[in-house]
């Protein structure tokens, strides 16, 4: 996750894992061409069947556009079977989140920013990340851009997480 443009206006956060699509992408496009032009067995068809479905399942992304001057966040997610939006005032966001969970057999921790506000909590981002304070100067940022020229009260600057 990182922001991909600011101006006072306008900050917009990104977050994805199409570099991993990318990579599979391009393993599937070698082994296709290996597999052709050396008329490789039939296994390799497999794994190049197996790297396309990888490369589509891995291609995530989430974009957050806040906008200050209609002190609004719209926000966009796809992934390879859903498409999701929506909308957010500055003034229904009461905190910038760290959820975490564990994963893997050994029950590692993993953190990702979400937007918290009375009637839900939305995930900034599909994937989690393993380092616990990755994300604070991006949540201070974020924070600071909401609250900047705002008439209402302080936003809430205590972490859940």
């Amino acid at each position: 996750m990182h922001i991909a443009r600011k101006t006072p206006n306008e900050l917009i956060v990104v977050s994805g894992s199409r570099w991993v699509s990318a990579i599979c992408g391009a393993g599937a496009l070698f082994n296709a061409y290996f597999a052709i032009t050396r008329h490789a067995p039939k296994g390799y068809f497999l794994l190049i069947a197996f790297l396309l479905l990888f490369a589509l399942i891995m291609d995530l992304r989430k974009i957050f556009t806040f906008d200050a001057t209609q002190r609004i966040v719209r926000w966009k997610g796809r992934t390879a079977l859903k498409a999701e939006s929506g909308e957010i005032p500055f003034d229904d966001i009461t905190d910038i989140g760290t959820d975490a969970t564990r994963a893997g057999n050994r029950a590692v921790p993993v953190y990702r920013l979400t937007i918290i506000t009375p009637r839900a909590t939305i995930p900034m981002a599909y994937t989690y990340d393993g380092q616990p304070d990755r994300y604070s100067a991006l949540r201070r940022e974020i924070l600071d851009f909401i609250k900047a020229d705002s008439t209402r009260g302080p936003v809430n600057l205590q972490g859940s997480g």
